[in-house]
């Protein structure tokens, strides 16, 4: 299995535990509720904010005050951090779920670039026309007074009560992306 591995790719592979070079837990708070036990709490701090988020109707960021979607992940950013870049990658990230040799989801996704990040939405095929039934917004807030920019993840739509399948695999995958998204928007 190595001999082949190495004939592959012209690099090493390691086979081992992946290895993250990039130590995101002294950059503040990331919390993942609801999957596989308690929320997952690195060394930080939180904060509560009432920034804009993505609305359906109008493709972007909304003022509105009142948070109706379901807060699946907060990222407190480094105030060093290349927005524009930042969401770039948060879009590669996504387009490449669409590939389901990588990550095989039970539902197709429909992407989108919003202003401040990306939407992904989990769609059904009904009598063919395509459905947006939930959907889970990726967004950098811009720093508020005193705060850096803050990266947000929120389930919304008409079943944002109810767990899309496949919604875990993506958000195991999204920790990844962050981290390595972060390591390269601030180099």
């Amino acid at each position: 299995m190595a001999s082949s591995t190495s004939q592959l790719f012209p690099f090493p592979v390691k086979q081992t535990r992946p290895y993250s070079p990039f130590p995101l837990a002294k950059y503040g708070t990331v919390t993942f509720p609801g999957h596989r036990g308690p929320a997952k709490h690195w060394r930080g701090f939180s904060i509560e904010i009432s920034a804009p988020r993505a609305s359906p109707a109008n493709e972007g960021i909304s003022t509105d005050v009142d948070d109706d979607g379901i807060s699946l992940g907060t990222m407190k950013l480094p105030t060093d951090t290349d927005i524009t870049l930042f969401e770039t990658l948060l879009f590669q990230w996504a387009n490449s779920l669409c590939q389901g040799a990588n990550l095989p989801l039970p539902v197709p996704l429909k992407i989108d670039k919003v202003q401040g990040g990306v939407r992904l939405g989990f769609i059904n095929v009904v009598d063919g026309k395509t459905e947006v039934f939930v959907y889970i917004d990726c967004l950098v807030y811009p720093a508020a007074e005193g705060t850096g920019p803050v990266f947000r993840a929120i389930r919304n739509g008409p079943a944002k009560e109810k767990i899309p399948p496949g919604e875990e695999r993506i958000m195991r995958s999204l920790l990844q992306a962050l981290q390595k998204s972060l390591e390269i928007a601030r180099a």
